[in-house]
């Protein structure tokens, strides 16, 4: 984009630095969309699994998206390199999601995780109930009323902590809110590593697995609710996002700590007259766990609040927001702007700019002179502003015809005509 110098404007920039996530990141992720080494982490996001017994690719739930099917007694071991937490000696904060689907979910149980280092020596710690389709354990509950359905796609997310509680999340949004269990709970807490879809027996049925995820923490509900549903992990994490003024434009500038599958970002602005729009595209670097430093410049036209924001799109064109970072953009000219809409009925928007501070006076006079209301009455700063004016509000009931506002600071003074139509 060239480079245009910005005249007629004032910018009093403001620099905003945020740490924002699109989707905070995992500490161990596995999507198995590589046909040639299924156990492998995705690259920056833990160690690969270990198998146990067999298992086959299968399609996943898109393009892209690939799964794995794993047969009974068969499983994965994690060695998650999560530290002890929430005040006990294992780790008792923690989120497991799993992306999975079942061919048959009643007469069969399913198990999804087991915490035991020996895997035959206890049942697992969450299971899909054979006689219900219900998920959960005895001591934790089932999800009753959600029941899993055959051959259908669903994002479990388990958000843990251990003497508080342990809630059950179906494609982001909460199904169940099971019985909390102690810190360092023999069962429910976690060892130093994890089982993913191993029982003791090898009497579980077949399930399809197309990611699993787990974190260091537990996720809130808005941090699960932006995951979404299967094939929704978001691939960025923002680590700063910042606007400010530099020879007449406005500088974006934002980071990232860690990529996947990253296409790029959209930059949208906003601003007084006009709604979010896109004015450009800055392109991503795919797949990288190194800390990438991006760029824009946009010319402003309008003074006021200018509102930035990102829509980061992957390849498969999922997206995410940022937040939003502002820069307030100050005129230079003392101005009285045309109202909005002209004519009107019952309401019109006066806005006027104001270059330095002063009192201000907006004032409403009928065809003949005659003061009919005043808006401001005020000292205000350098800055641009808007007042509504109603023909009925205020003890107003005003008939159609020709109406003046005037503008009044530091001895300006601008007039401009109004026509209400009733």
């Amino acid at each position: 984009m060239k480079l245009q110098v910005l005249r007629g404007f004032l910018v009093a920039a403001i620099v905003l630095l945020t740490s924002v996530s699109y989707a905070q990141m995992p500490q161990g992720w596995w999507s198995f969309d590589n046909a040639s080494n299924l156990t492998a982490a995705v690259p920056g996001y833990g160690t690969d699994l270990v198998l146990t017994g067999t298992h086959t690719a299968v399609a996943g739930p898109s393009a892209g998206n690939g799964a794995i099917s794993i047969g009974p007694g068969s499983y994965y071991t994690a060695t998650h390199g999560i530290a002890p937490n929430g005040g006990g000696t294992k780790v008792n904060q923690y989120t497991l999601m799993f992306d999975f689907k079942v061919a048959q979910a009643l007469g069969m149980w399913h198990n999804f995780f087991q915490t035991d280092p020996v895997v035959n020596a206890n049942d697992g710690e969450y299971f899909i109930r054979s006689t219900t389709g219900a998920m959960g354990t005895l001591d934790l509950g089932y999800t009753t009323p959600f029941v899993v359905s055959d051959n259908t796609w669903y994002r479990l997310i388990l958000s843990v902590e251990n003497g508080n509680y342990f809630k059950a999340y179906i494609d982001g949004q909460l199904v169940f809110d099971h019985n909390v269990r102690p810190v360092d709970d023999a069962r429910y807490s976690l060892a130093s590593v994890i089982h993913f879809l191993g029982d003791d027996d090898g009497d579980d049925g077949l399930i399809e697995i197309a990611e699993i995820a787990i974190w260091n923490t537990p996720l809130s509900a808005a941090a699960i609710a932006s995951l979404g549903a299967v094939g929704t992990v978001l691939p960025v994490e923002l680590t700063s996002f910042a606007a400010s003024q530099s020879s007449g434009n406005i500088l974006l500038q934002w980071s990232t700590a860690t990529e996947l599958n990253n296409n790029g970002f959209e930059i949208q602005k906003k601003d007084q007259q006009t709604d979010w729009r896109v004015i450009g595209f800055v392109k991503g670097n795919g797949t990288t766990t190194n800390t990438q430093n991006y760029s824009f410049v946009d010319v402003p036209e309008n003074t006021g609040t200018i509102s930035y924001r990102l829509k980061q799109i992957d390849f498969n064109g999922n997206f995410a927001y940022s937040d939003v970072v502002e820069v307030e953009i100050a005129p230079t000219k003392f101005e009285l702007l045309n109202n909005y809409p002209n004519p009107f009925n019952p309401s019109t928007i006066i806005a006027y700019n104001l270059p330095v501070d002063g009192f201000v006076t907006l004032k409403i006079y009928n065809s003949v002179g005659e003061l009919v209301t005043e808006l401001v009455n005020d000292y205000q700063s350098a800055g641009s502003y808007k007042q509504q004016f109603s023909s009925v509000s205020g003890g107003n009931n005003l008939a159609s015809g020709i109406y003046f506002a005037e503008l009044r600071a530091n001895e300006n003074v601008q007039r401009i005509k109004m026509m209400l139509v009733k």
